[in-house]
């Protein structure tokens, strides 16, 4: 009788403890498959982030490639070529109603110096010519190759003398608004163009 009463009161004990255990387990189990959703949903934040800058690159990149064909399209005319250089992400990024494209994918609008072709940015305002096309109409689609197409058609075309040239290339190729280092600025795309104007 003793003994079957002991065997009544460990009964109990035992199922408690078995509970303990398995709750312990099942918290375990928990925190881990919260980690590897939390993991998880790090890993598809990451890659949504890509998947839009790629996405808004590819449309810059056809947006400049489309001022190329329109250029063609008008038997590579100086203002049609002139407008291919002014052209640049500013409008795709304004239609997304974005103010910068991240380039280094940071979510800091900042200068950077490994854009295409190695010439430096600030993600505010990048043009065709910062790598989007390389040659259109024969012509290199590059800072200094710009410089001189602008400077082309703004003289023989219409007539504007180097002071309104100056006003016009500092209105229409803003350097943008980051602040690059000393370093990095020697990278950048306007130090690349003989004789660029200090706007200012």
């Amino acid at each position: 009788m003793n003994r079957m009463n002991r065997r009544g009161t460990e009964k109990p004990i035992e199922i408690f403890v078995a509970l303990f255990v398995i709750l312990a387990v099942a918290l375990v189990m928990l925190k881990l498959f919260q980690g590897q959703i939390t993991e998880k949903q790090a890993q598809l934040s990451q890659f949504q982030q890509e998947q839009k800058a790629k996405e808004l690159k590819d449309s810059v990149v056809l947006k400049c490639k489309s001022l190329c064909t329109d250029a063609s399209n008008n038997g590579c005319s100086q203002q049609s070529l002139a407008a291919l250089c002014m052209g640049g992400a500013e409008e795709v990024l304004m239609a997304e109603g974005i103010t910068y494209l991240d380039l280094d994918q940071n979510n800091v609008m900042n200068f950077n110096a490994k854009s295409f072709g190695g010439v430096g940015v600030c993600e505010d305002r990048v043009y065709c010519f910062n790598g989007f096309v390389d040659q259109c109409c024969n012509q290199k689609i590059t800072p200094a190759g710009c410089f001189a197409i602008l400077r082309s058609f703004w003289t023989t075309q219409m007539n504007y003398d180097a002071a309104t040239q100056k006003g016009l290339i500092c209105s229409y190729l803003n350097r943008g608004t980051c602040t690059p280092t000393a370093a990095e600025a020697n990278t950048a795309w306007w130090k690349t163009v003989l004789n660029y104007p200090t706007c200012s």
